[in-house]
């Protein structure tokens, strides 16, 4: 890993004030702000509040952040810009530069929703709510798994200047996000038009999960610690496609040719 990448990439994604204002909302401000009134009414929480604090909202904070913090030619500026042919002159290996990149972008994602969730965590201990610091700790370890995995795909698709690669990539990523968001579907009294819609929703639930199992599998830390058998399959899903991520960003980042003149 390279230091200095990995400290410029995570300044990098601090640096617009409009981003850090969205994140500190959608991550920070609602929901909590949906958890403290769940808790005050004595309400569950809703499906929004779920997805805001999980696996989605590591998505939707990684996709503000660092979403252009790799890949970039010298042709584009602006804040959070980088100019890989300059990096490259450098004394630095390739693979370095996708290693700090996307242990950058897992710490940012990780660290964030981490955070959000022991807030939330301690909001509801206040109010009652009885959480085990174990469970507190495998939600904390599956964030960052999430982080890892999300950040690995962003920055393959990031550095593939394959436009097709990218558009296959984009709409498998809000196939999955779309399906996480909607709500859970119900058949009884479906009929017409209503069973048309709910027969489309549900393949568009279909899609979502097979993404999700083929691009973006999840561990479920929880279950893996406190299980007396413990199944192997999800393990090695996530390590296999998290390290064909990593291994196909470095080929890509490989194979580009870059200008290293000036004008």
């Amino acid at each position: 890993m390279n230091k200095t990448i990995f400290k410029y990439t995570i300044m990098s994604a601090c640096l617009d004030p409009m981003k850090l204002l969205y994140v500190a909302l959608l991550g920070f401000v609602v929901p909590i702000g949906m958890k403290v009134a769940s808790l005050i009414h004595g309400a569950a929480d809703s499906q929004t509040f779920e997805m805001l604090t999980g696996k989605v909202g590591v998505a939707f904070i990684l996709m503000v952040l660092c979403l252009g913090l790799a890949g970039n030619t010298a042709t584009q500026g602006g804040r959070g810009g980088e100019y890989l042919p300059l990096i490259f002159t450098r004394p630095i290996a390739r693979w370095q530069y996708v290693m700090s990149k996307w242990l950058a972008i897992t710490a940012i994602g990780g660290a964030l929703v981490a955070v959000q969730n022991l807030l939330i965590a301690g909001i509801g201990a206040f109010y009652g709510e009885v959480t085990t610091p174990s469970a507190l700790l495998c939600t904390v370890a599956e964030r960052f798994l999430d982080a890892a995995i999300i950040g690995a795909a962003m920055l393959l698709t990031m550095l593939n200047k394959q436009p097709y690669f990218q558009i296959v990539a984009i709409v498998s990523f809000y196939v999955w996000m779309t399906g996480q968001t909607i709500p859970p579907v119900s058949i009884a009294g479906a009929s017409g038009t209503n069973e048309l819609s709910l027969m489309a929703t549900k393949t568009l639930l279909g899609c979502s999960q097979f993404v999700s199992e083929l691009i973006l599998p999840t561990v479920n830390v929880y279950d893996l610690v406190n299980a007396h058998n413990i199944n192997a399959l999800p393990i090695l899903a996530y390590l296999s496609t998290l390290a064909i991520y990593i291994v196909l960003s470095i080929v890509v980042i490989n194979r580009r040719e870059f200008f290293y003149g000036t004008n």
